[in-house]
């Protein structure tokens, strides 16, 4: 139950097939696992099994041979997003204490505010003359990798896996998704995130994987037009960028086996115009950090047509569980509204260095995840928001995610926000940030006058026109941002 190792088997088995397209250059899986075990020799002369390798590449071939070789000596891989500030690095290196950092010459400011730590630049470690040293094999049960949550609504978590933990996300994923080695994954998000665990999950199977910089749909869409990517996997606010600039002649409307959304919430008016693009193509996926990728997912290929299906996380995944608990921990009927607790052999071994924390986040084996939902029908689950975001206003509890849809729906709105914000007469009043595809904003009045009869008393007291609205570093609309920004202008 060590991933790393059955990658390495299989690298040889799958030889002279094309593993990786990073930069226009083609990679083997010979080249790859050559490429593995030359850099777990280099990282081996320079640190010990449990040591923490921090990485802040980009989606680079370096980035992927130093994750893998890392995790080949029992080094944990510490992915940092480069989209973080300095400030927020130095913090997150304070964090894990590194034996050593890899950078690349385009991040090497983001470290201006660090702490001081070994640094090297990712292309010395491949140098001639660089010392070789012979690594051991891992252990299911060691560490394997330190994942910071994002940090958009509080302070920066490390999520710590196991070599085994990463197994069973593979696991999850190859019984219940469809990757096979002839597949052709294209990855535009970052590396860092639940893009790794798609990448990993196609390399075991043998398939190709397309990677491009981060955000980059432009070059995604040129290759695909002359290549037949099959998988996608995207936040909700790339697959509406994708739809917009995949016009109806091009070849990713054919060659498209399914693209994965998650991350957050997915509108119903982006999904009618995704499934307008792709037809029903699409998976909704719902997972966690604390539980890595794999918790539900929501299969429209498998499903029956249902109009309210933007707000299901679907079902679980084979080695997944699910229940729907009350304040008290107990389980709630179907069609009662709690939190959505998720156990599995793919959750969290620990928060890194912070037990009490981890002893909170975990109940008889159930990762509380923060997450409202319900269980509408055996097996089948839908969110309604994060516990922490419901506002109370005037003594009514709104969920955001159900504004948002609203909003969403109507004609030329892009993205959408809705927040609680503190009013002296209603407790918190409902205030809706948005964009619109044109730019142009749409006046209070308007859009007061068509939510009111669907929203009622949810319906949002104030809106506010923005050309975009902010993202976070794994590029989801950062709502702490926007919350700032609120209450500068109040």
């Amino acid at each position: 139950m060590v991933p790393i190792l059955d990658l390495l088997t299989n690298c040889r088995k799958f030889g002279d097939r094309i593993a990786l397209t990073v930069d226009g250059r083609d990679i083997t899986y010979t080249a790859l696992q050559a490429a593995v075990v030359e850099q777990a020799g280099r990282l081996s002369a320079l640190m010990q099994p449990g040591d923490r390798l921090a990485l802040l590449c980009s989606n680079s071939v370096e980035f992927i041979a130093l994750s893998l070789a890392a995790e080949a000596i029992g080094v944990i891989r510490v992915p940092l997003n480069i989209k973080s500030t300095p400030g927020e690095i130095a913090v997150l290196l304070e964090d894990c204490a590194p034996t050593l950092v890899v950078y690349e010459a385009a991040t090497q400011g983001l470290l201006s505010q660090a702490p001081s730590f070994t640094a090297m630049l990712a292309g010395d470690l491949s140098k001639p003359g660089a010392s070789v040293a012979t690594p051991s094999a891992p252990r299911a049960e060691d560490r394997c990798s330190i994942t910071y949550t994002s940090g958009s609504t509080g302070k920066p978590k490390g999520v710590v896996l196991t070599h085994a933990n990463w197994h069973y996300v593979f696991a999850n994923m190859h019984i219940d998704r469809d990757i096979a080695e002839d597949d052709m994954l294209a990855f535009i998000g970052p590396l860092t995130h639940a893009g790794w665990s798609y990448l990993y999950a196609g390399l075991l199977r043998g398939a190709r994987a397309a990677v491009f910089a981060a955000g980059d749909v432009e070059s995604m869409l040129a290759f695909a037009a002359t290549n037949d990517v099959t998988i996608i996997t995207c936040v909700p606010t790339t697959l509406s960028r994708i739809v917009v600039q995949a016009g109806a002649d091009h070849r990713l409307r054919r060659s498209l086996k399914w693209i994965g959304v998650g991350g957050a919430p997915t509108s119903p008016a982006l999904l009618e115009r995704a499934m307008a693009a792709f037809g029903r193509r699409i998976i909704l996926n719902f997972g966690q950090t604390e539980a890595m990728m794999t918790c539900a997912f929501y299969d429209f290929a498998r499903e029956p047509d249902r109009q309210d299906a933007a707000g299901f996380i679907g079902r679980p995944y084979i080695f997944s569980d699910i229940v729907i608990a009350g304040p008290d921990g107990q389980a709630l009927a179907r069609g009662q509204v709690g939190e959505i607790c998720v156990r599995g052999a793919h959750t969290m071994l620990e928060y890194w260095r912070q037990p009490e924390l981890t002893a909170k986040t975990y109940r008889d084996g159930f990762i509380l995840t923060g997450d409202l939902g319900v269980e509408e029908e055996p097996g089948l689950f839908r969110i309604v928001g994060r516990a922490k975001d419901i506002i109370i206003s005037g003594g009514f509890n709104i969920y955001p995610q159900e504004v948002e849809s609203a909003v969403a729906a109507l004609e030329g709105v892009d993205e959408v926000a809705v927040l609680g914000m503190p009013c002296e007469e209603w407790g918190e009043k409902v205030v809706c940030v948005f964009s619109t595809r044109d730019g142009q904003p749409k006046t209070a009045d308007a859009l007061r006058a068509v939510l009111k009869p669907q929203l009622g008393i949810k319906t949002p007291k104030v809106f506010h026109h923005m050309p975009a609205l902010p993202k976070a570093a794994t590029g989801k609309i950062d709502k702490k941002a926007l919350k700032l920004w609120l209450e500068e202008k109040q």
